[in-house]
């Protein structure tokens, strides 16, 4: 685990998709009402144990679940988004994510259960305090690092270098609900994203996103 500002940590982990080396990232936040853990790895739950009382588990979109299993048969409360429950239904989920505004989290977090993109249901997260954005595959934001097959078909999917979207989210998207649901994103209070894919991008991050999503203007 390593700490990118107060009460917000995370912690990577390979991951393959579709032949390809992405990895992937989750999120722990430290909440007034315990710790919350946005997009599960393969990590033993008593990791975390010395950041607070682990409380929630957040399987954010319909790609990002893999993991929640075990979170949840540690005593965590497990949510999902529309869809996921039938999707697994080898797990028990505490409830489905489906109303802006409406969530167990606190007031320290807004959440935006998004209808956009069919293939996601992506819950993009906001955690005030830090001014931190957080989501899995809404952006992505490879790097010179990444290894050179992944950065030459992410540069075909329209997905590389840089805090960037792909041809997946171009097409599969229904523009007019995702210019609905990215002008409420854009207008949060964010200056950092925290993605599951690439790195993750300190500050300028409302730029960056706009910049990213500038085939859907206007916002």
């Amino acid at each position: 685990m390593r700490q990118i500002a107060p009460a917000v940590h995370v912690a990577e982990a390979p991951q393959r998709f579709m032949g390809l080396e992405v990895g992937t990232r989750m999120t722990v936040l430290a909440l007034e009402g315990g710790l919350l853990v946005h997009s599960p790895i393969e990590l033993d739950p008593e990791t975390i144990a010395h950041l607070g009382e682990p409380r929630w588990v957040l399987a954010p979109n319909l790609l990002h679940h893999l993991y929640v299993g075990p979170w949840a048969d540690a005593g965590m409360e497990a949510w999902a988004p529309s869809g996921l429950p039938e999707k697994r239904s080898d797990l028990s989920f505490a409830g489905v994510l489906d109303k802006p505004g409406s969530h167990p989290f606190g007031d320290e977090i807004e959440l935006l259960p998004t209808r956009s993109f069919s293939l996601t249901h992506e819950l993009v997260l906001l955690h005030k305090p830090s001014k931190t954005l957080l989501v899995s595959d809404l952006v992505y934001n490879f790097s010179a690092s990444a290894p050179w097959t992944t950065r030459a078909a992410m540069r075909c999917l329209c997905g590389y270098p840089g805090c960037s979207t792909s041809l997946l989210e171009r097409f599969g998207m229904n523009h007019e609900i995702a210019r609905e649901e990215l002008s409420i994103i854009a207008n949060w209070d964010f200056d950092r994203i925290i993605m599951a894919h690439g790195e993750v991008l300190e500050v300028g991050g409302k730029q960056a996103l706009r910049k990213a999503f500038k085939w859907l203007e206007p916002l």
